[in-house]
């Protein structure tokens, strides 16, 4: 990126006109020179730099055009900064190759007094009025109506190459591959040093107009936006555009009435469709906490993988992500919840700040993850369904009566808690896919548990071993398997997380920092709360720890979002 000087100098001109090109479209640069001094004189500051775009081929610099640089820069951006390094008069007006306009058109953007843009005649019979800011999150949408914008309307940015903006309020532009956000971003940070609104002045047209391309860099510039109020309107989502999930919104008309008591709600997940999905984690996690809600009178529908983007999204008042493996794109139609419950390494700052409200299963992590990306992160932990895991399902005739038990899929890699029970020879029985082979088979239970079977499992063992990720331990996201043993009266023992402590202090969890310390844990020998004090742990955590409990939570910060947008 070419960058500009800092203080840019100030030049005694009533206004430069700057005039970008593609670098295989130099043969248009005298035209646009030609209109620039028709409209302010043989003696106005007019200068020209080139840029390269889609790996565009170089023409010859022609030797009577006024070349700021005499070499093509890298994208359109850079082709602003190259060209205001020098100083610009009171008002800059940029104007590209690409676009056809006349005297009074380049006349009216000099007069404007504010940042403004021409109103621009696409080949397809559309305009392009400049950038409304429908919700944040959402890519900003160019009004293409034809009657929707007239002259001297205010929009949000400018996001078309002709437009004017005062000299003294210069900011660099920055350079991103997705040329109609370089212009809104920049335009609306001129705007915002100047003070002034975002005018739409005069017409012209353009011929042709560069694609959209939207990465990581274009998604963190718009989400800068998130707090920004939406320009008025409801909108309907668009496809996504991966990978990074931004979303090009249309408008469209919102039923009024809305009834804060019952909203619908979209919870999105990572599982895929089908029998393939049906045994992960998060079904069962997404299934509970619907029910939750559903007690609390709303309207709840799950999302896997194939369904995080749908035609009748705009129907959704709240938008939950329960982020695992995906990162799914906000809902520019809905108010946007997150809730990191596992995989916190692969959520960037710029997803964080995409959405209206953030929840973290580790409190660790949540914190950390607030100071960095300058958004709040409230600590909402996992939780447990008490009419799923209670004392009840204890068996004392139970296959694993008596016995260590773990439940869980190797997850193609090793599980130190495992392979240590193995090692230490403990009467263990191991639930679940892919273990045969690695551990003995006089070890093996089930490949697969229906849920009430993973509660008899963990009520009826003697003790039950738990583990995590290396990144949510660090992070303090506590598995809801704790939560689930717990909740059963029966006793946990797993590795070490960031602030266990601070969040589960009860005598049914232990933590195994060694093999030694597991050895001790592991001994028959030693002795476990009673059946009355597990009984009094297992109500705390149904009554702290629920769904019930988390769903009210997200309720309330669901309604307290839409009170802010109504």
């Amino acid at each position: 990126m070419t960058g500009v000087p800092d203080p840019l100098p100030q030049l005694d001109h009533d206004v430069t006109v700057l005039v970008t090109t593609r670098s295989d479209r130099h043969a248009e640069v005298a035209r646009l020179v030609s209109v620039a001094r028709d409209a302010f004189g043989r003696g106005v500051d007019v200068r020209a730099v080139s840029y390269v775009a889609d790996a565009s081929p170089i023409d010859p610099f022609g030797r009577r055009l006024p070349w700021a640089v005499q070499e093509p820069v890298d994208g359109l951006g850079s082709a602003i900064n190259a060209g205001v390094a020098g100083g610009v008069g009171r008002t800059l007006v940029v104007v590209d190759t690409s676009v056809s306009v006349e005297v009074p058109t380049l006349a009216a953007l000099a007069a404007a007094g504010t940042v403004a843009q021409a109103r621009v005649l696409m080949p397809d019979g559309t305009f392009r009025s400049g950038a409304r800011l429908l919700r944040p999150g959402a890519l900003p949408w160019s009004d293409d109506r034809a009657d929707a914008v007239t002259d001297g309307d205010t929009v949000f940015a400018a996001d078309q190459p002709v437009l004017s903006v005062p000299g003294a309020a210069l900011v660099p532009a920055p350079s991103l591959p997705d040329e109609r956000m370089t212009l809104t971003a920049w335009s609306r940070a001129v705007a915002d040093v100047h003070g002034g609104p975002v005018r739409v002045v005069g017409e012209a047209s353009r011929w042709v107009e560069a694609g959209r391309t939207v990465d990581a860099a274009t998604v963190d510039t718009f989400a800068a936006w998130r707090d920004r109020e939406p320009e008025g309107g409801a909108v309907v989502a668009g496809p996504a555009l991966p990978p990074w999930g931004a979303r090009p919104v249309a408008p469209t008309p919102r039923v009024t009435g809305h009834d804060a008591e019952h909203l619908t709600w979209s919870l999105k997940i990572a599982a895929p469709a089908g029998p393939e999905g049906d045994g992960w984690g998060d079904v069962h996690f997404a299934a509970e906490l619907a029910g939750a809600l559903e007690r609390l009178g709303q309207r709840v529908r799950i999302d896997r993988r194939d369904a995080h983007v749908r035609d009748d999204d705009a129907a959704d008042d709240v938008t939950l992500v329960i982020r695992g493996l995906d990162r799914v794109p906000p809902n520019p139609a809905s108010v946007n919840l997150l809730w990191v419950i596992s995989h916190p390494d692969d959520v960037a700052d710029t997803e964080l700040r995409s959405f209206d409200a953030v929840f973290a299963a580790g409190p660790v992590w949540a914190a950390d993850a607030a100071a960095r990306a300058g958004v709040p992160v409230r600590t909402l932990l996992q939780a447990t369904d008490p009419a799923v895991f209670h004392p009840g399902t204890r068996r004392a005739d139970d296959v694993d009566t008596g016995r260590v038990v773990f439940v869980g899929s190797t997850r193609g890699t090793a599980r130190p808690v495992v392979s240590d029970a193995v090692a230490l020879g403990a009467d263990l029985r191991v639930h679940g896919p892919g273990w045969d082979g690695v551990v003995p088979s006089a070890l093996l239970g089930a490949a697969a548990l229906s849920r009430a079977e993973v509660a008899r499992a963990y009520a009826s063992a003697r003790l039950v071993l738990n583990d995590h990720w290396p990144d949510m331990a660090a992070g303090g996201f506590v598995s809801n398997r704790v939560f689930d043993v717990l909740a059963t009266g029966g006793v946990v023992v797993t590795d070490p997380v960031a602030g266990l402590s601070d969040v589960l202090d009860v005598p049914t969890l232990a933590v195994a920092r060694s093999r030694d310390e597991l050895a001790a844990l592991l001994d028959p020998a030693r002795p476990w709360p009673s059946v009355a004090e597990r009984s009094a742990v297992a109500s705390r955590i149904a009554a702290e720890h629920s769904f019930d409990a988390r769903a009210a939570v997200l309720l309330a910060a669901a309604r307290a979002r839409l009170l802010r947008r109504s």
